[in-house]
């Protein structure tokens, strides 16, 4: 997967673990296509980024989360440092919507509902699939980027489904 990156994709790894302002990560974040379907009539984008910090966190394994204790944005320093450069930006623009998700209220760590079914990893996961294929992912790319350690490849068959659907505005 060799994407040129548009500048407004391109994430600064050149910052020390601790907590950073999102914009420090993503300095053009607001040029983005993701700030449609990330903003809400609630919560504006501007509003969102001004007010989101990433935590960059020492771990050796995991990629990204919301840590709704702080609240902020959480990197695993390796993902941050070696992961593909298309997919931290992805990946960042999930996380995004799920910090937006949880200062509307929504409940982003719901574990009765299977995590492919969940309203929230379904819209998060869609942010990062439609920016993708924008960008030129080919469908063999997003299935990659969708695939994790804890999901199968039926459950990743599943999310897509889910995230295909909720993009064509049909019912989940």
């Amino acid at each position: 997967m060799e994407i040129e990156l548009p500048e407004y994709a391109r994430v600064v790894r050149n910052l020390a673990n601790g907590d950073h302002p999102y914009r420090k990560l993503l300095p053009q974040i607001d040029e983005s296509p993701v700030r449609r379907r990330i903003e809400t009539a609630k919560t504006p984008f501007g509003q969102l980024v001004d007010s989101a910090v990433v935590r960059i966190k020492k771990r050796e394994r995991g990629y990204c989360y919301v840590d709704v204790a702080v609240p902020a944005v959480t990197v695993t320093e390796y993902y941050y440092l070696n992961g593909h450069d298309l997919d931290l930006y992805l990946d960042l623009a999930h996380e995004l919507t799920h910090l937006r998700q949880h200062l509307e209220g929504e409940n982003i760590w719901d574990h009765d509902t299977p995590y492919v079914d969940r309203s929230t990893e379904i819209e998060g996961y869609a942010v990062a699939v439609e920016e993708g294929r924008r960008l030129g992912m080919t469908e063999e790319d997003v299935l990659d980027h969708l695939s994790n350690p804890w999901m199968s490849e039926a459950e990743v068959a599943r999310l897509l489904d889910n995230i295909d659907r909720f993009l064509a505005g049909r019912p989940l």
